[in-house]
């Protein structure tokens, strides 16, 4: 979190060293992700991180000539440098992601509608891609639109929904409405409630939106290999009354994913994911979807954050956390308050999802 303060210098990478580098000069940062968004960062392998590169020196033998030899201490501190130097890299590399992409292609864009006599007419195609998740690191993925996570479809409660469904994938699919309110026929689970869609079919789904909220999209057939490879995406529900609903100032989607392509935020894994920025004082909402495997409990560091929806349902009594475990399958609502200035770490608090020998992993 980066919240500017006037009239104060520092001569350390700070604030305005931060916004410049970010091209961002004159504006206030409180959230930033990567490291700093990055839920469990990386588009690594979910696995327990095996043998690295370099290791850290056993525990010291019994003090001898050999052992305490400049060559001994050199290696030492060579490993150290270099876990600090990868460390800073991988800083330096976010911050230049803030600048210029490091990875092609961006996912999670809001889908805009078309419109058939009042109905809400959006057009998925479901299509194999290949998807940078990490510099250098291109995964074999699926993707809505050839884009990971799929576009945002953003509607009102009380609209009524077309979804065309082209399938491009050399397998069947469904698409899932997943936490919504909808017809049984219109569920999209193969088998029980439709069809599979087959390579090069189609399906139109259309429904009420009857639940206002936070929900997700993503496929019901093979999931474990479609959804986990990038089928997935976010669905928002508005509410028709939004006095209901807190005010905000901005907004941030976390589509949080795990496993096949590794650890990743909308789709990308540090030092690829995006900064969270806001200025002194706004209110910021965060959206947290998780669509992988694992738990990811959330951690922001330096403010608190309101907890007041779950699942799309508001809360009867919210509640204040720095920590929100996001259990697979679960949506929460957050609200922060951009009031403490600094660059603030927001990290997933398994610590071997969010950081290695070898930095923010």
């Amino acid at each position: 979190m980066d919240v500017d303060e006037p009239g104060v210098t520092e001569p350390r990478l700070g604030r305005r060293t931060f916004l410049r580098r970010l091209g961002l000069a004159g504006a206030a940062l409180p959230m930033v992700g990567g490291l700093i968004a990055a839920a469990c960062s990386p588009g690594k392998s979910s696995a327990p991180p095996g043998p690295v590169e370099y290791r850290t020196p056993p525990p010291a033998a019994p003090t001898t000539a050999a052992s305490s030899s400049p060559a001994a201490t050199s290696t030492a501190l060579s490993v150290a440098d270099q876990i600090d130097a990868d460390h800073k890299k991988g800083i330096t590399d976010f911050l230049a992601n803030q600048q210029s992409p490091l990875t092609k292609g961006k996912g999670g864009q809001l889908l805009t509608p078309t419109i058939d006599n009042g109905v809400k007419v959006f057009n998925l195609t479901v299509d194999e891609v290949d998807w940078e998740v990490i510099p250098g690191k291109t995964e074999k993925a699926r993707a809505y639109n050839k884009a990971l996570p799929g576009p945002i479809i953003r509607a009102t409660e009380g609209d009524t929904v077309r979804i065309n469904v082209k399938n491009n994938l050399t397998e069947s699919t469904t698409v899932h409405w997943h936490g919504m309110l909808v017809p049984n026929n219109m569920d999209g689970v193969g088998y029980l409630t439709q069809d599979p869609i087959k390579p090069g079919g189609s399906f139109t789904y259309e429904f009420p939106l009857r639940n206002s909220g936070t929900y997700m999209y993503h496929s019901h057939h093979n999931s474990m290999d479609q959804v986990n490879r990038g089928l997935l995406g976010a669905f928002i529900i508005e509410p028709k009354d939004k006095a209901a609903y807190p005010t905000y100032d901005r907004e941030y989607i976390l589509v949080l994913n795990d496993s096949l392509l590794g650890f990743s935020i909308n789709g990308k894994g540090f030092p690829a994911t995006d900064a969270l920025v806001a200025k002194k004082g706004e209110r910021v909402l965060i959206r947290f979807l998780n669509e992988g495997l694992m738990n990811h409990p959330m951690h922001l560091h330096g403010t608190a954050m309101q907890v007041f929806a779950k699942d799309g349902w508001m809360l009867p009594q919210p509640y204040m956390s720095d920590t929100i475990d996001i259990a697979p399958g679960n949506r929460y609502d957050a609200m922060v308050v951009a009031s403490e200035v600094g660059v603030w770490a927001f990290h997933c608090h398994i610590l071997s999802h969010a950081e290695s020998p070898q930095g923010f992993n």
